[in-house]
């Protein structure tokens, strides 16, 4: 594997991992920007009710499944569900390697759902297999990804919850709190 291609699997995984950790922060975010809301400011958490007869937003972590004809990648994934599938899993393997075999079983099943070969690649420096020759369009791939990776992150990190939880001045946050009611109150008050 040459290096521009080593660059842009630790750019992918880099940006994945980083996603992963945003995503917890988000999920704890909003659970105490909720709370903090609620203690006294409950009718502004009316504005982040759906509104009726309105269709759930589709969430950012579902999958959409492509389909796709790329014999390359299909090989890859084969070589890689050899090395990591179920079957494999005897009473001979620890804890630990089972659970890094169902994780990358797991991760490869994402990667060709989505026809995401940074994904692949990434699962493919863990079980050590060797890929060579990728074509520009792969390669476009893994930026295309990487980009949708970087705009996940930026909506979480740029949401009113995220961003009130990451701020370090308890004065600040809470005249953060306040401005953030105060919007949602004309939210609520538009209906």
């Amino acid at each position: 594997m040459n290096a521009l291609t080593r660059k842009l699997i630790r750019d992918y995984t880099y940006n994945s991992e980083s996603l992963e950790d945003i995503l917890s922060i988000s999920s704890d975010a909003e659970a105490e920007f909720r709370d903090a809301m609620n203690n006294g400011h409950e009718d502004a958490l009316k504005a982040l009710q759906p509104k009726e007869g309105s269709i759930p937003p589709k969430k950012i972590e579902d999958i959409d499944e492509v389909k796709f004809e790329d014999k390359k990648f299909k090989k890859i994934f084969r070589k890689l569900a050899i090395k990591c599938h179920p079957d494999k899993l005897t009473k001979d393997i620890s804890e630990k390697d089972s659970f890094f075999l169902k994780k990358c079983y797991e991760q490869i099943n994402i990667a060709n759902s989505t026809y995401d070969w940074g994904l692949l690649l990434k699962v493919s420096n863990w079980l050590d297999v060797e890929v060579t020759d990728l074509s520009e369009e792969h390669f476009d791939n893994i930026n295309s990804n990487i980009e949708s990776i970087k705009r996940k992150i930026s909506m979480y990190e740029n949401s009113m919850a995220y961003k009130w939880y990451t701020l370090s001045d308890p004065e600040i946050k809470k005249g953060y709190l306040e401005t953030c009611a105060a919007i949602f109150m004309k939210e609520v008050n538009k209906t």
